[in-house]
């Protein structure tokens, strides 16, 4: 599964976006294991947003491997 970062995660990780492989019943909150697992938790802290083929999701949502799964820093106001 292709998975995208954007703004400042995208910088931090010195990538736009990474391949990684899923569970049959994978879920947003496995995939950002996945992820702390590789890049460490400071990346995907608990606030983080995720999109599933373009719509704002939460941690149950179940993906499959044809979905695009993008990750976003929280964002502040001001």
């Amino acid at each position: 599964m292709n998975i995208l970062f954007f703004a400042s995660l995208k910088e931090n990780l010195n990538t736009a976006s990474e391949t990684i492989t899923i569970d049959e019943e994978a879920t947003v909150a496995s995939i950002k294991n996945q992820l702390i697992e590789r890049h460490g938790a400071k990346y995907f802290p608990k606030n983080i947003l995720c999109a599933v083929n373009h719509e704002m999701v939460g941690d149950y949502m179940v993906v499959t491997e044809s979905d695009e799964v993008a990750f976003f820093p929280p964002v502040t106001g001001g």
